[in-house]
């Protein structure tokens, strides 16, 4: 209860009542009266006792009887257990009230500041209010007899009068408290008493209530008297004469035809009611309904069933709650009574108010909130049954939260829940939809994060909350299981399908999920997830496939994403011991790392992995060599490495000394995972040692910086070995492309195969020399015997390459036994080979260049040779140059017999491509048309068209500019000359431009004559792939269509008329290419025949 406390005083701040000192059982303490103190002088403050209160003992019994019986009897310490007993029977200390207190000058400090604050904003209101119209009229003078009681005027002093009362309110108020504060004791005591007193009465209360409660059950107990006489008059008289008699008239009872008429009535009723008036407001759901028995039952399916009737003829009045049915299991099949009443007072409210739409909203969302309460309850079932501590079950609101897995992670680790809710089933564009209605939705958060757009599918009829934590659950394993399946299939092992992998998913249980790894040829791993805990399981059970999966299960927080590297590194570790079992049975010794440091490896490793290394060495190998095999995601890595001591500076010549590795081989094989059998492991002793002599050969090839690959070669008895795959373009300086067309001659791959060692005797070591039949081992054979001192092994090496064009065969088959001894062609496959030589450590690069470049000029030649032959006619051939002629009748057969002019001499050509650069030259012969070209055709030569397209424009363009250069060497004759010029360009090698400077008469006998410019145009088009020259003028593009000059009235003779290959095209001409050049002459003889001016 509020109160005020003096500051100036001790009132209130005691935690028990302070008792006034007073005399006959008050502490033996003097009272003095407040009234009789002197003025003046403050009150006497009263000493504060902690001590429970208790009535007033005589003689001073609350803490100063002992005092005095010490002095009475000389200091005896005994007390009366008489009076022990009555200071135990006291009752307990009346609870003294503090709470709401607040300081008294804290209260007049906040009046004091109100007080002020309405002073200022009186003062401001008062200024704002309109001047009396005495002020405004000029009167200067303030002091008048009359009172000024114009509106203005009395507003203000009713406002002034207004402040002045409130304040005076509040602070007569203040002072009233002020005066209770004089005896704040008094007040705070009765205070305490007034709620002591109020407590006490409602324990009475209390008591009393329990009393009459009690009373009220009993009566339920009771058995009441029976009623002897009046169940003696009813039995003999049927009635009782006590009981009035209302006089009502009993109607007769319904017929069987009248019921059935009734309800037939209700049925037409409620038909022309649904089908006419009501139609466009039924609800879209509300469509599913039947007429029934004098009621209409409308269905939503999955939800509920409602049974409605109507109780007048009016469409306008409402329709009236009869039964109500749930379409959902599990779900009672009879509603309670009051759940019933319930139900039935709030259908026919919105049935009232809203008609059946409210009526299916209401029972829609009703239906929904049951639903979510019945996946809540089922939940609660299994959290505290199967799924204990694994669930965690929250009501949000309308929603339900369920977290599964629930200690999976630990405590700091992701979580993962579902939330079951009501959609709106809105729009998201807003606009109404009107089959658009609430739904129950799930809202799946996977690893502390949403996952959008996921459709949980699951059984809004038969609820069933265990399925949709399994269904959901499925979706989670599945989506772990798959990212592991993903990133292990990604690696080359499962990739190529060296090693097995599959995924078997299903959607509904979690536990028939399952991944099925095979980690060695030998062993497989099944990995599934237990759907109640979450953790992973690791199938068939071993000592390690325990320990991994139990790292699994605790080191890692996103298995989806680091799943797949436990499972890599188990493989590993069992791959290891396999290689080390067998590897040492067949003779191998692990041995330790030989010194290499990680930055010397890391470049062998795969990006971002920690591969595991296995070193061995056979026995009677130098130490400097070893093989490595590195295991990693993606498979293992056979490696030979050669290493040696790497150079050591004199700050480091108290370290011990690493090495560094000089050389490097890798172990080809066809598989990424190569199965260390014992078959396996033996073979790669013979191929270890042949890999250290065909190294060479690599060596070279990088010191060219050629791109080389290793591919698997031909079987042979012993062991198949790789295969040296090197590009043309990469030891050739044309890079294997034609020199005249850019196509390369021959496919860009050379193979380089290891035929085998042969032994031979100590002075025809020499790569070159002939070795005896005798001695030579078959191809592809490899040398089992040691060699003895008088001989050396030689190694034999053959080089493969095709040809781009198989019908170059019938040609090429005479080259054999004529350009090379050591090399063959095949015409059936177009494929050279080259037999190569060398010592072991030697390399066979160098003359397998020499022998490409004597190839690549061979191939040039026939090319040329097969393409070209209708047009051009050979007369010289050469490694470097080619020397043709063309111009003769024979070379225009391929323009559809258009012969050109067989009284010409053919015209010489040469191509000379002898420089190793890919650069060709065309040299012509003095008098040659095509001279005027000859930049173009140079250009066309070193182009990607090359000698073809050279070979196809001099057929093309040779009439054409035989007519231009008769026609130039008739201008520059007189007296043609006197008649103007002519000047021909060349814009391309399939369009020219001709200008006549033709002189006309001037228009007086003294002025000059003038230069009249006429140009014309001849272009290479096609028509039904066939060429044809177009001849046209060009300077009356800007002239309409309509008007003419002189030159087009001469040059109607030509246009208009037609030749041997050519014909006028009323403004133009065209020509095939036997007739062009008929048609240019006869356009020069009409430019030479105009008029000229008179010199």
């Amino acid at each position: 209860m509020p109160g005020v406390i003096m500051e100036n005083g001790r009132n209130g701040s005691h935690t028990n009542h302070d008792r006034d000192q007073r005399p006959n059982g008050i502490n033996g303490a003097n009272h003095v009266p407040e009234k009789n103190q002197e003025k003046g002088k403050g009150k006497a403050e009263p000493q504060q006792n902690m001590t429970p209160i208790s009535p007033t003992i005589s003689n001073g019994l609350n803490g100063n009887f002992m005092d005095g019986q010490r002095h009475q009897n000389g200091g005896t310490d005994a007390v009366s257990e008489n009076l022990q007993e009555r200071l135990n029977q006291l009752p307990p200390e009346i609870v003294h009230i503090t709470q709401g207190y607040m300081p008294l000058s804290k209260l007049l400090s906040r009046l004091a500041q109100k007080t002020h604050s309405d002073l200022s904003s009186t003062i401001l209101e008062l200024a704002q209010m309109p001047i009396p119209a005495s002020a405004l009229n000029g009167n200067s003078s303030h002091v008048t007899t009359v009172d000024d009681n114009s509106p203005e005027n009395l507003a203000k002093k009713l406002r002034m009068l207004k402040f002045a009362q409130d304040a005076h309110t509040e602070w007569t108020k203040a002072l009233v408290i002020t005066g209770w504060s004089r005896r704040a004791e008094d007040v705070s005591r009765t205070i305490d008493l007034k709620i002591h007193l109020d407590n006490q009465m409602g324990f009475y209360d209390s008591a009393f209530s329990e009393l009459a409660e009690v009373k009220r059950g009993l009566i339920h107990a009771r058995l009441p008297n029976p009623d002897l006489r009046t169940a003696l008059e009813v039995l003999t008289t049927g009635k009782a004469s006590w009981m009035p008699d209302l006089g009502y008239i009993q109607p007769p009872p319904l017929t069987a035809k009248e019921i059935l008429k009734s309800l037939e009535n209700l049925n037409t009723l409620l038909t022309i009611r649904l089908n006419l008036h009501d139609y466009n407001s039924i609800p879209l759901q509300f469509k599913d309904f039947a007429i029934k028995s004098g009621r209409v039952t409308f269905k939503v399916a999955g939800e509920f069933e409602i049974d409605l009737t109507i109780a007048d003829e009016d469409p306008e009045t409402q329709f009236w709650f009869i039964d109500f049915r749930f379409m959902f299991w599990p779900s009672v099949s009879t509603l309670a009574p009051q759940l019933r009443f319930h139900i039935e007072s709030k259908v026919n409210e919105a049935l009232a108010k809203d008609g059946l739409a409210g009526c299916y909203k209401y029972l829609h969302e009703m239906v929904l909130t049951h639903k979510i309460s019945q996946f809540r309850k089922q939940a609660m079932d299994l959290a505290r049954a199967k799924w204990i501590d694994t669930l965690k079950v929250e009501a949000l609101n309308r929603a339900l939260s369920i977290q599964y897995w629930l200690d999976r992670y630990g405590a700091k680790g992701p979580r993962s829940w579902i939330i079951l809710g009501v959609h709106s089933g809105k729009r998201k564009d807003g606009r109404p939809d009107p089959k658009a209605t609430s739904r129950l939705f799930i809202r799946w958060f996977r690893d502390s994060k949403e996952v959008p757009d996921i459709d949980v599918h699951f059984d809004t009829v038969n609820i069933n909350t265990q399925s949709l934590l399994k269904t959901v659950i499925a979706k989670h394993v599945s989506h772990a299981l798959t990212s592991i399946h993903d990133n292990l299939a990604a690696q080359p092992l499962f990739a190529n399908r060296e090693l097995a992998l599959s995924l078997s998913i299903s959607l509904t249980e979690p536990a028939e999920s399952a991944l099925k790894v095979q980690l060695t040829s030998e062993q497989y791993l099944t990995v599934k997830i237990e759907p109640i805990s979450g953790r992973f399981v690791f199938s068939p059970a071993s000592r390690l496939t325990a320990e991994w999966e139990n790292r699994l299960n605790l080191q890692t927080m996103n298995p989806a994403n680091d799943g797949h590297t436990y499972i890599e590194r188990l493989r590993t570790q069992l791959l290891a011991e396999e290689i080390i079992s067998r590897g040492q049975s067949v003779g191998w010794m692990v041995i330790r790392n030989p010194g290499l440091k990680a930055d010397v490896l890391q470049p062998y490793f795969p990006r971002n992995t920690q591969p595991q290394t296995l070193w061995f060495r056979r026995p009677g190998w130098l130490d400097d060599w070893c093989v490595a095999v590195i295991m990693s995601p993606g498979g293992e890595q056979w490696l030979l490495f050669e290493t040696a001591d790497a150079p050591t500076t004199l700050s480091s010549s108290n370290i011990t000394p690493s090495r560094r590795i000089t050389s490097s081989i890798k172990i080809p094989s066809k598989l990424a995972s190569p199965v260390p059998t014992y078959e396996f492991l033996s073979t790669l002793n013979i191929f270890a040692a042949a890999l250290v002599s065909h190294y060479c050969n690599l060596r070279a090839l990088h010191g060219k910086r050629a791109v080389h690959i290793l591919r698997k070669g031909r079987p042979s008895k012993a062991v198949t070995l790789p295969s040296i795959y090197v590009r043309l373009s990469e030891l050739l300086v044309s890079k294997g492309k034609s020199a005249r067309t850019g196509n390369p001659w021959a496919k860009d791959v050379i193979r380089l195969t290891f035929q085998g060692l042969e032994l031979v005797p100590q002075k025809s070591a020499d790569a070159n020399a002939p070795i005896p039949e005798n001695q030579a081992q078959a191809p592809g054979d490899l040398v089992s015997r040691r060699p003895t001192p008088q001989e050396t092994a030689v190694m034999i090496s053959e080089a493969r390459m095709i040809v781009s064009q198989s019908s170059e065969a019938s040609v090429l088959v005479n080259i054999n036994e004529k350009v090379d001894k050591d090399i063959a062609f095949d015409p059936n496959s177009g494929s050279f080979a080259f037999r190569l030589r060398s010592q072991v450590g030697g390399s066979v690069i160098p003359d397998l260049v020499e022998r490409l470049v004597r190839v690549e000029r061979l191939v040039e030649f026939v090319q040329v040779l097969q393409k070209h032959e209708k047009t051009l006619k050979c007369e010289t051939v050469s490694l470097g140059k080619i020397v043709f002629t063309y111009g003769n009748a024979s070379a225009s057969r391929e323009f559809d017999g258009m012969d050109l002019d067989t009284t010409s001499h053919p015209y010489k050509a040469t191509v000379d491509f002898s420089a190793m650069e890919n650069n060709m030259t065309l040299v012509l012969e003095r008098e040659n048309p095509h001279l005027r070209i000859a930049d173009y055709l140079a250009k066309v030569l070193n182009g990607p068209e090359g000698l073809d397209g050279v070979a196809t424009f001099l057929p093309l363009t040779l009439p054409v500019l035989r007519g231009l250069d008769a026609m130039e060497s008739a201008w520059t004759l007189a007296p043609d000359t006197e008649k103007g010029e002519l000047f021909i360009n060349v814009r391309a090698m399939d369009w020219y431009m001709i200008r006549y400077n033709v002189k006309q008469p001037s228009p007086t006998a003294d002025s000059p004559p003038t230069l009249r410019k006429i140009m014309f145009e001849v272009r290479l088009r096609h028509r039904r792939g066939d060429p044809w020259w177009y001849v046209r003028r060009s300077d009356t593009i800007t002239r309409s269509s309509k008007e003419t000059d002189d030159i087009d009235d001469a040059l109607k003779a030509v246009w208009n008329s037609k030749g041997s290959g050519w014909q006028g095209m009323r403004v133009s001409g065209v020509a095939q290419v036997s007739g062009v050049e008929e048609l240019l002459g006869k356009l020069d003889e009409v430019m030479r025949n105009l008029p000229v001016a008179s010199s």
